[in-house]
């Protein structure tokens, strides 16, 4: 449930954009007029139509966690991104700002898996999951070297995509493919491996 809670930004902005050119123009007028962010019928508007979508739909998630007590630093850090991003995106009327976005992320986890690992500080994803699952030390480590390196390569396949390919093929990317495929599979595989060494 919690994970359908957190991919409903990016669904909203997967959506928006590909039925962007299905919305009424009088709807449209609309939005630009509380907004002020200049969209036109144009498909070329989909792209800032759904960067407006996505900073509306995470910030109301960030509230709905908040007000419940379930925010976590992951979401202070994702929603500023997406804020600077999004923002200038709109402003600037370039998507380069938003198509990043996802790369930053990526990286920041990267990062912070790291520090981690370089700190005296438990094992990140050992504490998440040590009551369930006895590992030994080395194939804690293992897992985290895998996450990280998952990160990394994400970032770069966002950016690859986003320089190299028409914008609609990168949103379908960025949905389909880093956003259902790749974690899913990625997920399959820590479970087999995990399924193999763990000792509970």
């Amino acid at each position: 449930m919690k994970a359908f809670i957190d991919f409903i930004p990016v669904l909203l902005f997967f959506l928006s954009y590909i039925f962007y050119t299905d919305i009424p123009i009088s709807y449209i007028y609309e939005i630009n007029s509380i907004f002020n962010i200049a969209l036109s019928p144009e498909k070329s508007s989909g792209i800032y139509f759904a960067t407006l979508i996505l900073m509306i739909s995470y910030s109301i998630q960030f509230l709905f966690l908040f007000y419940f007590k379930k925010v976590k630093k992951i979401h202070y850090i994702t929603l500023i991104i997406i804020i600077i991003a999004g923002s200038s995106t709109l402003f600037f009327k370039n998507p380069l700002f938003i198509k990043i976005k996802p790369s930053i992320v990526y990286w920041g986890f990267a990062i912070f898996f790291i520090f981690n690992l370089l700190s005296e500080k438990e094992n990140m994803i050992k504490k998440l999951l040590k009551d369930q699952i006895y590992l030994e030390n080395k194939s804690w480590v293992l897992l985290s070297y895998s996450w990280i390196i998952f990160f990394i390569v994400c970032g770069f396949l966002n950016l690859y995509v986003a320089q190299s390919y028409p914008e609609e093929t990168w949103v379908k990317f960025k949905f389909y493919i880093l956003g259902i495929f790749l974690p899913i599979t990625f997920i399959l595989l820590n479970g087999i491996y995990v399924g193999i060494y763990a000792k509970k």
